[in-house]
């Protein structure tokens, strides 16, 4: 029964809900106007009593306020003033405290420095003729490995054209050029990327990683003056890293330009003449010099093997330059001042400048040549005996020289002893530098019995005074020193500074210009100096060993040289050293040929054919009127 009537009730209950929904939208406003008719007891009747009245047994289910919806809202509350006060925390620390500091980041990535390289100097010969100059390109910076790399500007252009991220790590930069090559290596030197060594050192102060220095030659020597001051670009970029525009730009200062006193055109000929020469007697090596005897100037300087320097100013080939250095034969050394060598005679010039300086011999003094000198047990011979078993008789000093004679010299060597010639070559500045503005330049040995009782664990014996007086034995030189000594006795008793840098140039202000130096002078009466001037007149003469020269149509003078150098296959070096005109010397030079032969067959045809090119009228108008004389004395042209 009670189940039936609960049932009807919630059947009417259910079916005034849907009389409800169906009276529309407006049914709760009415509702609402007929409850304000109405008054209700607060004691009589609870909250939904009203409801009841208008639907009898209408079971209410009004959402009522909860106990603990109070802490639910201060709880979401405090997390929330929590959450922005973080933020606020956050925003404070972020544009207050670190506020430069990330709008630094924020610029450096809009805004972008790129280095504009300053372009080095350019090198130019005595006559204005280009020996090294640039090419413009870019630097490509790359982040993985540290290191950076030249580009040509197509590959440039096309890294910005594809918006490539790595066009925000180039650099304008400039390929060294070298138009000679190979010709003028070892005076120019090359360039080459800055090593994390060098980076540390004071001298390269002010360096950046990725920086091209002067690793040798000139181009080292003068580092400072060819550098110039780099520039930079400001610009700002994308998100991608591609340039919007230019918001500053300071142009580089270019490096300072040097005129060398080096003459191309002859740098040329001694070249092939030198080149030519190693084909004919398969040599690998050799050393030529040429100078102007009164004044140090160099005009030419090239040794053999050599390398072609554009192969380390931008090498697409990292295995070309590990081939150079590692070559067996050394193509990087300059045999001209660090190739060091026994000088064979042409020490003899040496030999007499002490001889004459002791007064222990004098124009008068004669010497007998029979083919052999003996030193107790130890037998000395000469050069013209060994080979064909001939004497030359009585000889005096302008003769000895003439004809090369060794057992002349080894009595020079018995009677002044080992102590004049040391100081005799420590005089012309053997055994130590010349000081040529050249980087790595050797001193040489000068030897003595303090020398080899520290490395040979010997006294100095009489016989290593003998072999010293000729070149032998100990005695160590370089082409350059051979050249000063010839020049010394060229210009009368002065021996200049050797010099290859004219002047330096800044826009179009002279800031250096080279004036010669005086390294040793008065150390020899011009009388003694001229005997010894009249022996190497003779050599290039009729009777002379510089047979070569016997129908050259120019007076010169010079000494011929062969040096043994304890070559298992016997070879010998060939030297040869000479100056001319030899009554007004405008050149001198030196050449070495490596285990090339006799210095009268091999050396002295270099020099001769040089001097004829550089005394031809329509190449040095100079000495036209040397050249006018020589042809009136006789000699023909042609011979």
């Amino acid at each position: 029964m009670g189940g039936k009537i609960y049932r009807k009730s919630r059947y009417q209950a259910e079916g005034m809900i849907k009389k409800r929904k169906s009276l529309g939208l407006g049914f709760s406003d009415e509702i609402s106007k007929i409850a304000g008719k109405r008054t209700y007891s607060k004691n009589n009747h609870t909250g939904a009593d009203w409801i009841d009245s208008l639907i009898p047994n209408f079971e209410y289910k009004g959402v009522g306020l909860n106990s603990n919806s109070g802490w639910r809202v201060a709880v979401l509350a405090a997390i929330s003033l929590v959450i922005f006060f973080t933020l606020f925390l956050k925003m404070f620390n972020l544009q207050i405290v670190k506020g430069e500091a990330n709008r630094s980041l924020a610029d450096g990535n809009r805004i972008q420095i790129r280095i504009i390289h300053a372009p080095r100097g350019v090198i130019f010969d005595r006559e204005g003729r280009v020996l090294a100059a640039n090419s413009p390109a870019f630097r490509l910076f790359d982040e993985q490995s540290k290191k950076t790399r030249l580009i040509t500007r197509e590959q440039a252009l096309e890294l910005e054209v594809k918006n490539d991220p790595r066009a925000q790590n180039l650099e304008i930069d400039n390929v060294r050029t070298y138009p000679q090559g190979e010709r003028m290596a070892h005076v120019l030197g090359y360039v080459g990327e800055i090593s994390q060594e060098q980076l540390t050192s004071d001298q390269f102060q002010g360096y950046k990683l990725g920086d091209r220095i002067g690793k040798s030659g000139i181009e080292a020597q003068y580092e400072k003056v060819l550098k110039g001051v780099d520039g930079g670009e400001i610009v700002e970029v994308e998100s991608r890293g591609s340039k919007l525009r230019t918001l500053r730009i300071e142009l580089p200062t270019p490096g300072q330009n040097v005129y060398l006193t080096i003459d191309a055109q002859l740098q040329d000929q001694v070249f092939e003449l030198t080149k030519n020469t190693l084909a004919k007697v398969g040599s690998c090596c050799a050393a030529a010099l040429a100078e102007d005897p009164k004044s140090g100037k160099i005009l030419s300087l090239v040794s053999f093997p050599t390398f072609d320097p554009n192969n380390f100013t931008n090498p697409t080939d990292e295995s070309s330059i590990l081939q150079i250095l590692n070559q067996k034969d050394s193509p990087v050394l300059n045999r001209s001042i660090a190739g060091t060598y026994p000088p064979g005679s042409t020490y003899k010039i040496v030999s007499s400048l002490a001889a004459l300086a002791s007064s222990k011999i004098t124009p008068q003094t004669i010497f007998v040549d029979n083919g052999v000198l003996y030193l107790g047990t130890f037998r000395f011979t000469n050069w013209y005996f060994n080979q064909y078993g001939r004497t030359e008789g009585p000889v005096n000093l302008i003769k000895a020289l003439q004809r090369s004679n060794d057992t002349y010299f080894y009595e020079v060597g018995r009677l002044i002893g080992e102590k004049a010639l040391v100081d005799w070559s420590k005089k012309l500045r053997l055994g130590g530098r010349l000081d040529i503005d050249l980087p790595s330049e050797e001193t040489g040995l000068v030897p003595e019995d303090a020398w080899k009782r520290q490395t040979i664990g010997e006294v100095w014996y009489p016989g290593d005074t003998l072999h010293m007086a000729i070149g032998q034995g100990f005695v160590l030189t370089t082409p350059l020193q051979i050249l000063g000594i010839t020049s010394f006795v060229a210009s009368d008793g002065i021996l200049y500074k050797p010099q290859l840098v004219e002047k330096i140039v800044k826009g179009e202000q002279v800031v250096f210009e080279y004036k010669p130096k005086v390294l040793v002078s008065d150390i020899i009466s011009s009388d003694k100096i001229e005997l010894i001037r009249q022996g190497l007149n003779l050599v290039t003469r009729n009777g002379g060993t510089a047979w070569p020269f016997f129908t050259f149509p120019i007076p010169t003078a010079g000494k011929t040289g062969t040096a043994e150098f304890g070559d298992p296959k016997n070879r010998v070096h060939a030297w040869y050293t000479g100056y001319g005109p030899s009554d007004n010397p405008k050149i001198a030079m030196t050449v070495l040929i490596e285990g090339g032969g006799e210095g009268s067959s091999v050396a002295a045809p270099v020099v001769k054919e040089t001097f004829r090119w550089y005394f031809s009228p329509d190449k040095n108008k100079l000495i036209q009127d040397v050249y006018t004389q020589a042809t009136n004395s006789g000699h023909t042209l042609g011979e």
